[in-house]
């Protein structure tokens, strides 16, 4: 292995723990976008670093290939995400990740609002036994 491979793949391991830090740590949805490019290029430079130390020429120009793909799938799929991204937090003022995520105020019904009964009015006499006209024992 040539110093150049070594410092690719070592680049890229560096890369890449940058790649999953930021989409483990960040909660906002641009940082998890600029976790999975880093993720890519990662991906990129190691496909480039093994490349350099393959045994044929055939074997570095398809990893060289595949290199090239990852390129142009991070170069169609990236700003189309970081747009999304840009457009949910302008709109919601919100991320991508809490959206994601049902927080339990979302889930539950609002409970109705019960208003509290009427203070009772200062009790009066009590009202009189109404009384019979017939005699008792009759």
């Amino acid at each position: 292995m040539n110093g150049t491979a070594a410092a690719l793949l070592v680049t890229a391991a560096a890369v890449a723990a940058l790649g999953v830090a930021a989409l483990v740590h960040r909660r906002d949805s641009l940082g998890a976008v600029a976790g999975l490019a880093l993720l890519l290029a990662a991906v990129t430079s190691a496909l480039v670093g093994f490349a350099a130390t393959a045994p044929s020429v055939a074997a570095a120009a398809q990893l060289q290939a595949a290199a090239v793909v990852v390129e142009l799938l991070s170069a169609v799929t990236l700003p189309g995400a970081v747009a999304i991204a840009l457009v949910l937090r302008r709109r919601t003022g919100s991320d991508l990740l809490e959206l994601a995520a049902p927080r339990r105020a979302d889930r539950e019904l609002p409970s109705p609002q019960i208003e509290p009964p009427p203070a009772a009015a200062e009790p009066g006499p009590l009202p009189e036994a109404p009384q019979d006209d017939l005699e008792p024992g009759s």
